[in-house]
C-alpha cells in the first residue's frame, strides 16, 4: 500500500530569539536552520510533505509556502486562562489570517481549541507531557484529554521513557498518534515522521490524520541527540571565531549547570557570565579529544549524512574519555607531587564526555517528572570509594543497608562489588603509598548515568575518592541535596605515608574543596568538628553522626577460651603506620619485658603487616581479617584492648572491645578521647610507649582493675545503638534537605 509522510514538528531560524535560558546565555539562538535546508533535508529523507512549525511565528515557513508540497504551521503557546500552565499546540496547514487569530486568543487554549475545531484545522498535542511553564496538574491533563484527540507521542528530540506515557494515554483511550523530529539543530528532520495512507496534496494529507488514518514513526530522542543539536547549533550560530584557547574549567562547569539551572527556563533572568567563545572552546575541544580531524563545518555534514548514527558517536567518544581517563589517572598516581599537572589532565581528559553529561543529567531529570514520588521515602545515594579496604566506613555501611534508615531508601553506588549500583572502571589503582589498596576510577557517564536513572533526592558522599569526587560534580549541577560524611584523616595519613608536606598541603586544599561543596558535612567527634573548621566548613554546615554497635553480636558472653595464665592483649584493624602500629609494638614489647604472660593477638591485616611479624617475632599473633561471629569470639577471647592510633576521627573497635567485656587502652587523640572516660571506661595515655606499656602491664597485673574498666565500658556503649546512630544519620538527610531547600529559595529570591 503506498503511503505518505512529513515531519510534523520542527523549526528553522525563525525561531531565531531562544526563550531557553542555556542558549541565551552563551548567545545561542533557538534554532538556525535556514528554511531552505529544512525542506531540502526532509525532501531528502523521503518526506513527501514538508512543514515548519516555528514557535509562535510562520515567518520561516512562508518563505517556501510557494511549493505544492509545503503547508503552513507553527507550535502555539496557549495557557489555560488566568493560570501560569501552558502547553504547545502544533496547527497544521493555517492561514496567516489563522495564525493572526491563534496569537491574539493564546491565552485560553479553551478558546483556541474551539477555534481549530470549528475551522477544521489539523491540530496535535505537542509533547504532552512536557512542562512548557508551570508543571501540568491531573485536572489539565484530564481537559486536555478532552479539548485535542490527536496527540504527539513520537517526539524525536524526546527520550522513548519521556514520549511512551503519551503513547500509552493515546492507545487507553482511543486517540490519534502522530510524530516529530522537534528538530532546532537541523540535525534530524525527518528521521521521524508521521505517515498516513497516500495522499496527492497536503490538504488530503491533513484529513488523513484528522481522521485518525495516521501512525508515528522514526528515531525517538536521546541525551546523545540532545549533545549533538547543541554542537550544531553552536556551529551554525558562532562559527568557528578566531580564538584558540583551551576551555576554561570554571567556564565549562558553569555551561554544564546552566543546563541544568536554566536549560528549560523559558523565561526570566540569566546569568551573564558565559560568553559564545566558552561554546567555541568546548566545541574545539571536543572535536580534538574524540580524535574527529575535521572542521566544524565537516562535523555537521556528519550528523546530517544519511547512515549517521547518535548512538555510535556517542560511543566512540565514551570509548576516548575512558582511555584518556585511564592513562590520565595511572600518570597522577605514579607521581602524586606533580598535582597541578594531573588536575589539568584529569580536566582534559573529560572532554569528550562533557557535552553529554548535563544532556543525561537533564533527561534523568525530565524522566523523574513522570514518576508519581507521593508517599514514597525519600531516596538517597550513599556514594562510597574503595570500600574493600576501607574497614571502618564498609562496616558502617554494611549496618546501613542491613538495618535501613527509617524514612529513607538508600542505595550504596560505587565501584566495589556487593553495592547496590555498581559502576564501570576504567582504571583500578593502587594508592599511592599504601600497598595493596586499590580504588576504581569510574568514567564520568557511569556516574551521570547512575545518578539520573536513580531519581534521587540526596546525594551522600562518603570520601573524596574518584566515584565521590566525579558525584560531588554531578550532584551540583543536578541541583542535588548533598551530605558529606567525614571519616578520614587523609592529610595526616598522606604526611605520614609519603612524609612529603607539599603533597600534605595539596591534599589539605583538595578536601576544604570538596566539603566545602556539601550542604551539610557529617562528623563523628568533636575533634573531626574543629578540623573540619580548619578545613573552612562553616559551623552551621557541621553535623553530628557517631557509630553504634551491636550489643547482640559483639558480648563477653561469647568467651570460650580457658584460663592459660596468659594476658591476651588484642588489636583489631589496619595495620598501618597511620594507625600507630610501630607505636603499638613499642608499647607492647615494653610492657611484655615487665611481664612475659602477655602475647599480641592481631585482627586484620595492612602494608605494615610483614615488618610487624618479623618485629613481633612469636610474641604476637597474626589473625588477618575477621568478619562476622569470628570476630566478635576474638574480641570476648581477650583480656585487654590497645589502640594507639592518633589519627582516627572516631573508632569503632573501641566500641566493640567495650561490648565485648574488655578493658580499653588508647592513646588520648582523635576520637578515642570522647569515646573513653579515662579511669572508667578505659585508660587514656599520651602517644608514648613507656605511658602505653605502663598501662597495660599494670592493668595485667591487676585482675581487678581489669573487671572495672570492662564494666565502665559496658555501660558506656548500652545507649551507642545502631539505631540511635542511624536515626542521627536521618537527621542529618534531612538537615541537607532544609538547607538545600532554603539555599535554592534564597536564590530564587534574589
Amino acid at each position: 500500500m503506498k503511503t505518505s509522510r512529513a515531519d510534523l514538528h520542527c523549526h528553522s531560524t525563525a525561531s531565531e530569539e531562544s526563550k531557553l535560558g542555556v542558549q541565551r546565555a552563551l548567545g545561542l539562538p533557538e534554532c538556525a536552520t535556514p528554511p531552505e535546508e529544512v525542506y531540502s533535508l526532509a525532501k531528502r529523507r523521503g518526506m513527501d510533505f514538508v512543514t515548519i512549525t516555528d514557535h509562535d511565528t510562520i515567518d520561516g515557513v512562508l518563505t517556501i509556502a510557494d511549493r505544492p508540497d509545503v503547508f503552513v504551521s507553527e507550535e502555539l503557546t496557549a495557557f489555560f486562562k488566568g493560570e501560569p500552565q501552558a502547553v504547545h499546540i502544533l496547527c497544521l496547514g493555517i492561514t496567516p489570517g489563522d495564525h493572526e487569530w491563534l496569537q491574539a486568543h493564546s491565552d485560553d487554549v479553551e478558546v483556541v481549541a474551539n477555534y481549530l475545531h470549528e475551522q477544521e484545522i489539523t491540530c496535535a498535542l505537542a509533547h504532552p507531557f512536557y512542562a512548557v511553564e508551570a508543571p501540568l496538574l491531573p485536572r489539565h491533563r484530564r481537559r486536555l484529554a478532552q479539548l485535542f484527540d490527536i496527540w504527539e507521542v513520537r517526539n524525536g528530540s524526546r527520550a522513548r521513557e519521556l514520549n511512551h506515557p503519551a503513547a500509552i494515554y493515546v492507545e487507553t483511550h482511543g486517540g490519534t498518534g502522530v510524530g516529530g523530529s522537534d528538530d532546532h539543530a537541523g540535525v534530524d528532520i525527518g528521521r521521524t515522521w508521521s505517515m498516513t495512507p497516500s495522499a496527492a496534496t497536503p490538504q488530503e494529507f491533513l484529513a488523513h490524520i484528522r481522521g485518525g488514518r495516521v501512525s508515528a514513526h522514526g528515531e525517538q530522542g536521546s541525551a546523545a541527540k540532545w549533545a549533538h543539536a547543541a554542537m550544531a547549533l553552536a556551529i551554525r550560530a558562532l562559527g568557528r571565531g578566531d580564538g584558540t584557547a583551551a576551555p576554561d574549567p570554571a567556564a565549562v562547569l558553569r555551561m554544564v549547570e546552566r543546563v541544568m539551572t536554566e536549560g528549560d527556563a523559558r523565561s526570566g533572568a540569566i546569568g551573564c557570565d558565559l560568553g559564545p567563545e566558552d561554546a567555541r572552546a568546548l566545541l574545539r575541544a571536543w572535536l580534538d579529544a574524540v580524535d574527529l580531524r575535521m572542521s566544524e563545518a565537516e562535523l555537521l555534514a556528519l550528523l546530517q549524512s544519511d547512515g549517521f548514527s547518535h548512538a555510535d558517536l556517542e560511543r566512540r567518544a565514551r570509548r576516548h574519555h575512558e582511555r584518556k581517563l585511564k592513562h590520565a589517572v595511572e600518570t597522577a598516581v605514579s607521581d602524586p607531587s606533580r598535582i597541578a599537572a594531573a588536575a589539568s589532565e584529569l580536566f582534559t581528559a573529560c572532554f569528550a564526555a562533557i557535552p553529554y553529561a548535563p544532556a543525561t543529567a537533564f533527561l534523568g531529570r525530565e524522566k523523574g517528572k513522570l514518576a508519581t514520588r507521593e508517599g514514597e521515602p525519600v531516596r538517597v545515594a550513599l556514594v562510597a570509594d574503595g570500600i574493600g579496604g576501607m574497614h571502618g566506613v564498609t562496616h558502617t555501611i554494611d549496618e546501613i543497608r542491613e538495618r535501613g534508615v527509617p524514612g529513607f531508601d538508600v542505595e550504596v553506588i560505587g565501584t566495589d562489588q556487593h553495592v547496590d549500583r555498581r559502576l564501570s572502571s576504567v582504571a583500578e589503582v593502587e594508592i599511592p603509598f599504601y600497598q595493596g589498596l586499590k580504588i576504581g576510577v569510574p568514567s564520568l557517564p557511569a556516574v551521570v548515568e547512575a545518578l539520573a536513572e536513580g531519581r534521587y533526592d540526596v546525594l551522600h558522599l562518603c570520601s573524596p575518592g574518584p566515584a565521590g569526587v566525579a558525584a560531588a560534580m554531578i550532584g551540583r549541577v543536578m541541583g542535588l541535596p548533598i551530605t558529606g560524611s567525614y571519616h578520614t584523616e587523609l592529610t595526616a595519613y598522606t604526611a605520614l605515608r609519603s612524609g612529603d608536606d607539599a603533597l600534605a598541603a595539596g591534599v589539605e586544599v583538595a578536601l576544604g574543596a570538596f566539603y566545602g561543596g556539601c550542604d551539610t558535612v557529617l562528623s563523628p567527634s568533636e575533634v573531626s568538628d574543629g578540623r573540619l573548621r580548619a578545613l573552612g566548613i562553616d559551623d552551621a554546615k557541621i553535623g553530628r553522626w557517631d557509630r553504634g554497635v551491636d550489643l547482640s553480636r559483639f558480648s563477653p558472653t561469647l568467651r570460650t577460651r580457658a584460663a592459660d595464665g596468659r594476658v591476651r592483649v588484642l588489636y583489631a584493624g589496619r595495620l598501618t603506620k597511620e594507625k600507630g602500629v610501630d607505636l603499638l609494638a613499642d608499647a607492647f614489647l615494653a610492657a611484655r619485658a615487665r611481664d612475659p604472660r602477655l602475647e599480641l593477638v592481631l585482627a586484620g591485616g595492612g602494608p605494615e603487616q610483614e615488618a610487624l611479624r618479623l618485629r613481633l617475632g612469636s610474641a604476637a599473633t597474626f589473625l588477618g581479617w575477621l568478619e562476622g561471629d569470628a570476630l566478635a569470639r576474638a574480641y570476648a577471647d581477650a583480656d585487654l584492648f590497645l589502640f594507639c592510633s592518633q589519627t582516627d576521627t572516631f573508632g569503632q573497635v573501641l566500641l566493640e572491645a567495650q561490648a565485648s567485656g574488655l578493658p580499653v587502652v588508647a592513646v588520648d587523640a582523635g576520637g578515642p578521647s570522647e569515646l573513653i572516660a579515662s579511669g572508667r571506661s578505659g585508660v587514656l595515655c599520651p602517644p608514648r610507649a613507656s605511658a602505653l606499656a605502663d598501662a597495660v602491664a599494670g592493668l595485667a597485673a591487676h585482675p581487678s582493675s581489669r573487671r572495672r574498666l570492662a564494666t565502665g565500658g559496658i555501660a558506656a556503649v548500652r545507649e551507642r545503638t545502631w539505631d540511635a546512630s542511624l536515626a542521627a544519620l536521618g537527621a542529618g538527610w534531612r538537615r541537607a534537605l532544609a538547607a538545600h531547600e532554603g539555599g535554592a529559595a534564597g536564590v530564587r529570591a534574589a
